[in-house]
């Protein structure tokens, strides 16, 4: 198993409750956008401490690995946040599919609330490296403070890109669209559905919900959804 140690090096608020954080990358580290990875970072005493996350970089990003999370009461995501800079961790075990192929020409991801970390790393690759992928995302939270990535993905720019923001609980003056991801709010959105690939991310309850929709209202075969389950985020 390839493992690599690696310098914490940088903290972001990224939304109400969310963070990112940055490591340096190493020059023999190589992932793939929207793949998540293990870390384990010290504990009290001699105790180590593990967790998995998506990646929310990009591979085009040569200079730092990232992920980004909530933080919860977990003693993990309570001891990370409290890490001080410059700390060395080891990162280990990269997997996933839950990657772009620059032969998709229309994709469509389906995100709620810190699923869109897998999304973002795939959507800001396709940015850099000018991938010629039609793509729409539907990003769902309960109110704007939980947007995570706003100020990034509405800095998106050109034909090849839309992105729809859709709250459950949005705030008074909110004037986008209120409810949740169904089968009406995914033809209005996506009208060429069954030209694209789905790719949805989110808590499990909601990523199975989406998938049935996908798989019995709207009429998508299958092997054109790809799924990422963000438990205990």
């Amino acid at each position: 198993m390839k493992e690599w140690e690696v310098r914490y090096i940088e903290k972001i608020d990224r939304a109400e409750g969310t963070k990112s954080f940055r490591f340096e990358r190493p020059r023999d580290f190589e992932y793939l956008p929207g793949q998540y990875f293990f870390i384990e970072i010290p504990g009290e005493g001699d105790r180590r401490l593990v967790h998995h996350f998506s990646f929310s970089s990009t591979p085009s990003e040569p200079d730092f690995i990232e992920f980004t999370t909530r933080i919860r009461e977990s003693e993990f995501k309570q001891t990370i946040d409290a890490l001080k800079l410059g700390t060395l961790v080891h990162v280990s075990e990269i997997h996933g599919e839950f990657t772009l192929d620059k032969r998709m020409k229309k994709v469509a991801f389906l995100c709620g609330g810190i699923g869109i970390t897998a999304a973002f790393s795939n959507i800001s690759w396709a940015a850099v490296t000018n991938a010629e992928i039609d793509i729409i995302l539907l990003y769902a939270n309960h109110n704007q403070r939980a947007i995570a990535f706003k100020n990034e993905i509405d800095g998106f720019t050109g034909d090849w890109f839309k992105a729809v923001h859709i709250l459950s609980q949005p705030e008074e003056g909110w004037t986008g669209l209120k409810g949740h991801i169904d089968a009406g709010f995914i033809h209005s959105q996506v009208p060429d559905w069954s030209e694209r690939f789905f790719y949805i991310s989110g808590p499990p309850a909601m990523v199975e919900a989406i998938k049935k929709v996908l798989a019995e209202d709207v009429g998508i075969p299958e092997d054109k959804i790809k799924t990422e389950n963000f438990l205990g985020y």
